[in-house]
């Protein structure tokens, strides 16, 4: 008997969800011989056989991540951004830094109970029989690629920076997880302090990692964009680090002097670190990681909550049309509601959505996302049999004529729609969140 692993199982199941809204007639029995692979060569030959395979979706569904645990290679180390301020979601792929290597590990979850920013521990998966836990400080973002302006050319990449993912907040409000360098040299310089105030109340080994990081992400050979900025920046860390041992420390026998540490062994080592990860970027032309790892996962939290406040707001606009004559409008206002919230949920998994997949296919793919989905397929169903429909509660040329939509579906259907699309969506904020 085949096993079907569950990396396989789910990637099968999105594909399939995939092709459910765009496949020709002809190629319904594919369905049937997917759900019979056991390996995503299998599902390849498959599609290709079938001449199925061009969907770009498709392709980016088949480009298998890298497993946890494998080393991060050389040429994408510069890619590992270096920020200590940077927050972690759950399945999110980062790069972990163990053994004096980088190798890749998946976010599991945050542990509570950290004292501050920088204390912070989560458990991530390397590949092993259980996930391990680890500080904060041992765990980096994989930068997006930075697409070059129009008659701007980049050097080979020498255009990585942290950038928005698609849809994201805009860059007034953007999170610490995708910024990049600080805006400007006085922000650079506050955010060193607030850095370092805390750092300096760590122990010795994190204290060092701390100092270590700061120390790469402003660096001149990590940062050939933006050299101003950085050698400025660099310059008031560099300053800012000795100050104790020069006895200038601003609060005097604080705690910033007595956590005070030499780390001048440690530059020459940074320095060749930095000089190394700039060597191997502007030597190396065959993309960036996110360009040879289109399947991985981004998650995009705050994107998935502003989602689902909009389907909050569509549910309750959908209310108000209860017992007004005009049950076509409030079932799509309830279809509206549930489109959201399974595209909230797809942003909280991968980042963004799939595009041009009706509810039933969304509720059976971001079903497979987390267990507490399981049952959002049933409920669409439901919704259906209710008259929850984005074009036969619009249009007439959808109903026999005479009739038009007004006149086709059933008060008493209302409430119960109300109540199952407020049952999926209340599923979904508790996934996101």
């Amino acid at each position: 008997m085949k096993v079907i692993t569950e990396v396989n199982m789910t990637l099968t199941k999105e594909i399939i969800a995939l092709l459910c809204t765009r496949i020709e007639p002809v190629h319904l029995p594919v369905l049937g011989q997917l759900l019979m692979c056991d390996s995503l060569q299998e599902v390849q030959k498959i599609l290709a056989k079938n001449k199925i395979q061009d969907s770009t979706e498709i392709k980016s569904l088949l480009l298998t991540p890298p497993a946890p645990g494998t080393e991060v290679p050389k040429e994408w180390h510069d890619s590992l951004d270096m920020n200590i301020l940077n927050n972690f979601e759950e399945g999110e792929y980062v790069g972990f830094s163990t053994d004096n290597k980088y190798i890749y590990a998946v976010i599991v979850e945050e542990l509570p109970g950290n004292s501050g920013q920088l204390s912070r521990r989560y458990k991530v998966d390397i590949g092993e029989e259980e996930p391990i836990e680890v500080s904060c400080l041992d765990i980096y973002q994989i930068k997006q690629e930075k697409k070059a302006k129009p008659g701007r050319t980049c050097q080979s990449g020498s255009c990585m920076e942290l950038e928005p993912l698609a849809g994201a907040v805009p860059p007034h409000s953007q999170s610490s997880s995708t910024r990049s360098l600080p805006a400007s040299v006085n922000k650079a310089k506050r955010e060193i302090d607030q850095c370092l105030a805390e750092i300096w109340t760590l122990p010795a080994e994190e204290r060092h990692k701390a100092i270590r990081r700061l120390y790469l992400r402003s660096h001149p050979d990590k940062n050939p964009d933006h050299p101003f900025l950085a050698n400025e920046a660099f310059k008031y860390l560099m300053s800012r680090v000795e100050e104790p041992s020069r006895g200038k420390g601003k609060t005097g026998g604080s705690s910033s002097s007595r956590g005070h540490q030499d780390f001048r062994d440690s530059y020459q080592q940074w320095d060749k670190e930095a000089r190394y990860h700039r060597s191997n970027r502007e030597g190396f032309s065959g993309g960036g990681f996110w360009t040879n790892n289109g399947n991985v996962p981004q998650p995009n939290k705050e994107e998935a909550q502003r989602w689902c406040r909009q389907a909050r707001c569509d549910l309750n606009a959908a209310n108000k049309d209860t017992g007004g004559g005009s049950t076509e409008w409030c079932l799509f206002k309830v279809h509206q509601a549930v489109e959201k919230s399974l595209t909230a949920a797809e942003y909280k998994k991968h980042g963004r959505p799939l595009a041009g997949s009706s509810i039933s296919a969304l509720a059976t793919r971001v079903s497979c996302y987390n267990r507490q989905l399981t049952n959002l397929p049933q409920i669409v169903q439901n919704l259906q049999i209710l008259g929850v429909d984005a074009k036969k509660t619009q249009y007439p040329n959808c109903h026999r004529y005479p009739h038009i939509p007004n006149e086709q579906f059933k008060s008493e259907n209302e409430m119960q729609a109300l109540e199952k699309a407020s049952e999926l969506l209340s599923a979904v904020e508790a996934y996101v969140n």
